[in-house]
């Protein structure tokens, strides 16, 4: 709970810092997911996320619940980074995070590089390499996202952990410039496909 504490104080302060400094901005979300496989229960997790950023730089905090995990009940990142454009278009963003667990100490920290991209008019391409620091394993995933009209929105990811190949494809729906939602099918070399339908409101 002293996490979920954390992570609330830097909402609370980020929001009035944004208030008093123009070059400074902050930008938050919550989010509710259920997911399932084939055979499986339906697994429900809520998720808050606060970035600020001031320039290129940025530092974000995020707060995960775990579905029915038997010691700990949240996972909790914390990033460090700093973006910015090669060309109209054309970005690249270098970051730090510490991903660790609410209640047993379990952590873990990586490093990543993502280049932003487009591909024709209506594509927007990610490649991304992510460095487990303390596991010394490289994941490298290439994502796309394309809107469809409407208020739709397509995306695709395809990726190797270090492990196996795996892969993402969805749809998400923007209800009002504030509430959004979407349907995520994950699929793995290893297991079933997951299937998720989430929710996500920002202010």
């Amino acid at each position: 709970m002293k996490s979920l504490y954390a992570l609330a104080g830097l909402v609370a302060l980020g929001l009035p810092a944004t208030a008093l400094a123009q070059e400074i901005e902050g930008s938050s979300e919550i989010g509710l997911n259920i997911a399932t496989s084939s055979g499986g229960n339906a697994k429900t997790t809520a998720s808050i996320e606060t970035e600020l950023s001031f320039g290129g730089a940025f530092i974000a905090g995020g707060l995960e619940t775990l579905y029915q995990d038997p010691t700990d009940s949240a996972e909790i990142t914390l990033t460090l980074g700093y973006g910015f454009d090669i060309s109209d278009n054309v970005a690249i963003t270098a970051s730090y995070s510490n991903i660790f667990l609410d209640k047993s100490g379990f952590s873990f920290h990586e490093v990543a590089v993502a280049l932003d991209f487009p591909i024709g008019e209506s594509i927007s391409a990610t490649f991304e390499v992510v460095h487990d620091l303390t596991g010394f394993s490289t994941d490298y995933s290439l994502a796309a996202e394309f809107g469809l009209g409407n208020g739709f929105t397509g995306e695709a990811v395809v990726g190797h952990d270090g492990t196996e190949v795996y892969g993402e494809a969805g749809i998400s729906y923007e209800i009002n410039e504030t509430i959004s939602t979407g349907f995520v099918v994950e699929l793995t070399e290893s297991a079933s496909a997951v299937y998720n339908v989430g929710v996500t409101v920002e202010f």
